[in-house]
C-alpha cells in the first residue's frame, strides 16, 4: 500500500479492505497500510470475508465512504490484482494500476473537465460486452443480467465496461446510486469464495459490468488513458 503515498499527489482519503480468508492473504505476506504521505488525509480500514471477490470489498468500502461522510469529487477503485488464469497476469495488473501513477493523474483530471465523462480507466481495459462472443448469453440478455438491470433501474445505451474493475469515477454518481441501493445489501447477494464465470454467469461478475453501467445509464461516458 506504500504505492499510494509514492504515486498519488492529489489530496486523498484511503479506504482499505483486507480479506481475512483470501487464499492470497493466507499464502503471501501482506504489506501494511501506510499512514504517511503529504497527500494522505486519512485512512479507513475494514476487514471482511471473501464474498464477491474484489467487488464485495469495493461495496464494503463504498458503505464506509458513505457512512463517514467524506466529501470527494472522484473515487479511484483499485485492488490487489491476482489473475492466475490470465496468461499475461503481470502485464495486465500493471496496465490496470497505471491509472494511479503520477504521470497519468493530470491526464485523468483533464478528461474529467468534460462534463460527460463519468469514468476514466486504462484504455486497454475498456470493453464492450456486445463484442465478447464468449459470454454473449451471460452478460447481454440472460435472465440474470436482465433481472439485475431491471432491479436497479439501469438501462445503459451500450454495454461498455471496464474489465478488471479499476477506474476513476465521479463520486456524485456513486453517492446517488448507493444512497438509494445500500452497498452492503448488494454485497449480501454475491457469491462467496474465489469464483469464476467460466461455467456460467455469476452475480459478482455481473456487477463488474453494473458498476460501470451506473454511470453510462445516466448518459456519462467511459474514457481511457
Amino acid at each position: 500500500m506504500n504505492f499510494f503515498s509514492r504515486e498519488l499527489t492529489l489530496p486523498y482519503y484511503l479506504f482499505y479492505n483486507g480479506v481475512a480468508d483470501s487464499y492470497y492473504r493466507l499464502t503471501q505476506n501482506s504489506e501494511p497500510v501506510t499512514t504517511t504521505g503529504a497527500s494522505l488525509q486519512g485512512v479507513y480500514k475494514r476487514e471482511s470475508s471473501n464474498k464477491g471477490k474484489d467487488i464485495g470489498g469495493k461495496l464494503i468500502l463504498t458503505d464506509a465512504w458513505l457512512q463517514t461522510g467524506v466529501q470527494s469529487d472522484y473515487i479511484l477503485l483499485l485492488h490487489d490484482k491476482h489473475s492466475p488464469y490470465h496468461s499475461h497476469s503481470g502485464s495486465w495488473k500493471k496496465d490496470l494500476l497505471r491509472i494511479a501513477e503520477k504521470e497519468y493523474q493530470q491526464a485523468v483530471l483533464q478528461l474529467f473537465t468534460d462534463a460527460q465523462t463519468g469514468i476514466v480507466a486504462s484504455k486497454n481495459a475498456i470493453r464492450n460486452e456486445e463484442d465478447n462472443e464468449q459470454k454473449r448469453n451471460a452478460y447481454i440478455d440472460s435472465p440474470l443480467i436482465q433481472s439485475l438491470k431491471s432491479k436497479y433501474r439501469l438501462q445503459p445505451p451500450h454495454l461498455q465496461y471496464v474489465a478488471g474493475t479499476m477506474f476513476w469515477v465521479r463520486a456524485s454518481l456513486y453517492k446517488e446510486f448507493f444512497t438509494q441501493y445500500p452497498p452492503l445489501q448488494i454485497r449480501s447477494e454475491l457469491e462467496a469464495g474465489n469464483i469464476t464465470d467460466i461455467e456460467g454467469p455469476t452475480i459478482t461478475h455481473a456487477w463488474e459490468r453494473l458498476l460501470c453501467w451506473i454511470a453510462t445509464s445516466k448518459g456519462y461516458q467511459i474514457k481511457g488513458v
